[in-house]
């Protein structure tokens, strides 16, 4: 029941909700989309609601009701949906803004061009890239920039060739490195491309090893860029590659353990890569771990449903969070944590509404925000909401700080849950004898980029001290972000990074 690329020629929508899945390739050759089955049905306006840890909870309806979307998670701590289908089938221009602090969605500037499965990035500028994609008259080549400030879309360069459910990804350098895709005249694409924000142009690199559309790419800690599984020419692959920015060239990499199509990839704290779920012979509970260091994939616990189309999201306590989806018994309302410690999922607090083909977006405060999607009755959905981690805010930071002869260093680790705090912190400045290596975090207070924690330590000498700190994350890593801190024994130092850096989750 995925919704697969289409020719502009001839558009089916097809609701079959537990009839045996289909072979693609069959799909395709026949040009059909399915399942789409939009009702007219309202739905009703749901106020944000406090969140339980490990549950969901409603939050404010979408403006507009819309599947095949993107999200975008902005610099301000706001999340841009924009495109897909609505409620009527139609292909959407519109886009939103929800507000984490209120709850709610307001219209911002409209697309140029309505688009359905397109990619969304963004970029270090703080504007939004979104690229290629379907449309009403057919697949694009067109690509567009939101501006945050202005809440505006403009054209920028388009793409050397039109291309839908390809993928995006952000490389270390600054360009968007887009891969892979279909289109109704060259079929199932190999081509690559690269986008460079300071022309605004595309200039093609280097082929995918085979064409393949709707896989996954993942950049990795050295700044590589894993594509692995999606459709091919001979069905759901096995395959996986790497893409290096630094030669525009792509090599083998260990292939997957099972082929797979229409699943999740997500980057772990450890740099491995979990995948889970997706078809390949079926709906598959499967899941399995990406070593970059060997470049091998290794079977880890299985999902407890068979999902695909569903969505994956670290969570700030190293978690992953798979959510809705569809199965062989329909639309899912179920969702399961993934713990790296051990290798099992876990269930957790269920979807209040059954959902696939939707977006899952982290937030700032370590929520996370699911909007959209096919409902239980295959119909575009308005509505969005929370899911509570049972981690509130998390604070990290390493480094060392001016002003002190680059000789005060720091390490501290921030967590409150609810309305308890945790964590640890060591400091040290040997030129002022202080040397802090067990301070205890007793309280955790975040404002936007900021935040304040205090607690006690241990100083070395058999005494007791209380620290308190003050931080700001800058928002990128480098050696911006400040940091403060005072002792009750007197001491006190500052300023601004000379190393390391600062995150406010």
């Amino acid at each position: 029941m995925t919704h697969l690329p289409h020719s502009n020629q001839s558009r089916t929508f097809v609701a079959h909700a537990s009839t045996a899945l289909q072979p693609v390739a069959s799909i395709i050759a026949r040009c059909l989309a399915f399942p789409l089955l939009f009702l007219g049905a309202g739905l009703t306006l749901v106020s944000p609601c406090v969140a339980t840890p490990f549950q969901w909870e409603a939050t404010g309806n979408l403006n507009a009701a819309r599947v095949i979307h993107t999200a975008t998670l902005l610099p301000g701590g706001k999340v841009l949906v924009a495109g897909g289908f609505d409620r009527n089938g139609q292909v959407s221009r519109s886009a939103e803004l929800y507000d984490p602090a209120s709850g709610s969605w307001t219209f911002t500037g409209s697309l140029n061009n309505a688009r359905i499965y397109f990619t969304a990035t963004l970029l270090p500028s703080g504007k939004v890239l979104v690229a290629g994609g379907d449309s009403d008259t057919g697949e694009l080549t067109s690509a567009e920039l939101y501006d945050p400030a202005s809440g505006s879309w403009t054209a920028t360069g388009s793409l050397t060739i039109a291309r839908q459910v390809h993928t995006g990804t952000l490389l270390p350098n600054g360009k968007v490195l887009v891969a892979g895709g279909f289109n109704s005249i060259d079929g199932i694409l190999a081509s690559a491309e690269l986008y460079d924000p300071a022309t605004g142009k595309w200039t093609a690199t280097a082929d995918l090893i085979p064409g393949r559309f709707s896989p996954t790419t993942t950049l990795l800690p050295n700044g590589k860029a894993l594509v692995a599984g999606g459709f091919g020419d001979s069905g759901a692959l096995a395959s996986a590659e790497l893409y290096d920015p630094a030669s525009g060239s792509w090599t083998a990499t260990g292939d997957l353990n099972t082929a797979r199509e229409v699943y999740t990839a997500t980057l772990l704290p450890n740099g491995k890569v979990l995948v889970a779920g997706g078809l390949g012979g079926g709906i598959l509970t499967s899941a399995e771990l990406y070593d970059p260091a060997t470049g091998n994939w290794t079977a880890t616990g299985s999902l407890t449903t068979e999902r695909y189309v569903h969505t994956a999201t670290l969570l700030p306590n190293g978690m992953v969070l798979v959510a809705g989806g569809l199965a062989y018994s329909g639309t899912l309302s179920t969702a399961e944590l993934y713990d790296p410690a051990t290798g099992i999922w876990a269930a957790t607090g269920s979807l209040n509404t059954a959902r696939y083909q939707h977006t899952a977006t982290l937030l700032p405060d370590g929520m996370v925000l699911a909007a959209g999607g096919f409902d239980i009755n295959a119909s575009a959905s308005r509505s969005a909401e929370l899911y509570d981690a049972g981690l509130v805010a998390r604070v990290d930071g390493r480094g060392s700080i001016d002003g002190q002869g680059d000789q005060a260093t720091f390490n501290f680790h921030a967590t409150e849950s609810g309305d308890r705090a945790g964590g640890s912190l060591s400091f040290s400045d040997p030129a002022a004898g202080i040397s802090i290596t067990r301070g205890k975090i007793r309280s955790l207070s975040i404002n936007g980029s900021s935040a304040d924690f205090s607690g006690t330590a241990d100083p070395g000498d058999g005494s007791r001290v209380r620290f308190s700190v003050s931080v700001t994350d800058n928002g990128d890593p480098g050696s911006s972000d400040t940091l403060t801190i005072s002792l009750s024994d007197g001491y006190s130092a500052g300023g601004t990074l000379t190393s390391g850096d600062i995150r406010i989750h």
